[in-house]
């Protein structure tokens, strides 16, 4: 959530918009930033490397430029302790 705010913030807007949902058990996280910037996929190559993206994009809308990322909500595996 924290790559998806920040990549709204350097948008330059007045302001950003965050949404969340269930989307068939998964967790949609969506931030818009309220510009006319054009959508830019550089942002994607971090999201879908961060454990638990199931799939990722970006943008434009009436609103702005939309990032979202889909992620999976099962907890972590446990780790085995190192000895």
């Amino acid at each position: 959530m924290r790559l998806l705010v920040d990549t709204a913030v350097k948008d330059t807007g007045k302001r950003i918009s965050v949404h969340l949902a269930d989307q068939d058990g998964l967790l949609l996280v969506v931030v818009l930033s309220h510009t006319g910037v054009e959508p830019n996929d550089t942002v994607l190559t971090s999201l879908a490397a961060m454990t638990g993206t199931v799939s990722c994009g970006t943008d434009a809308c009436d609103e702005g430029r939309r990032i979202w990322s889909l992620l999976s909500t099962e907890p972590p595996r446990d780790r085995a302790p190192v000895t």
